[in-house]
């Protein structure tokens, strides 16, 4: 079993692997990948710019904190124009409308992460006739999982 030394709840990002031009990356092929993993962020260097390379659970974490400073932001937007009307006009009215935003405010839910992606689906389904072709990912023979083969009839 893999061990990270990632604290639950924290979002902890380092710096990878880094390469100065393609050619470089695609010699090392798959092998250059199996390094970005846990808060690693490798750096791919072209001359059409610079990229970072991440896994997929990284991504979505970092994607999912990004939308809760959105949230954030939009809810402090909210509580800012809510205190300027109390200032304006502390009256009762004005000043539960405050409270509230401010409740609200504490109360947003986390939005949830994916720990994986959509799967995704060929865009030309014109396949020939002869050609077995599996879209459904439940029915691919899978040999090295981990699950116990279901065996089809009985021996006896």
């Amino acid at each position: 079993m893999l061990q990270t030394n990632r604290k639950p709840g924290l979002f902890n990002l380092r710096l990878g692997q880094t390469w100065r031009s393609f050619e470089k990356f695609r010699t090392e092929g798959a092998k250059a990948l199996s390094a970005i993993k846990d808060g690693a962020v490798a750096t791919l260097t072209t001359k059409t710019g610079q990229y970072r390379i991440m896994e997929e659970r990284d991504f979505q974490q970092m994607y999912g904190l990004a939308r809760d400073v959105d949230r954030l932001r939009d809810g402090l937007k909210m509580v800012t124009v809510a205190v300027r009307a109390a200032q304006k006009h502390p009256d009762r009215e004005n000043l539960e409308v405050l409270a509230e935003a401010v409740a609200m405010l504490g109360e947003l839910p986390e939005l949830p992460t994916r720990n994986s992606f959509e799967p995704l689906m060929p865009e030309n389904t014109d396949f020939d006739d002869d050609d077995d072709v599996m879209l459904d990912p439940n029915e691919i023979e899978r040999p090295f999982s981990n699950e116990t083969p279901v065996l089809e009839g009985k021996l006896d």
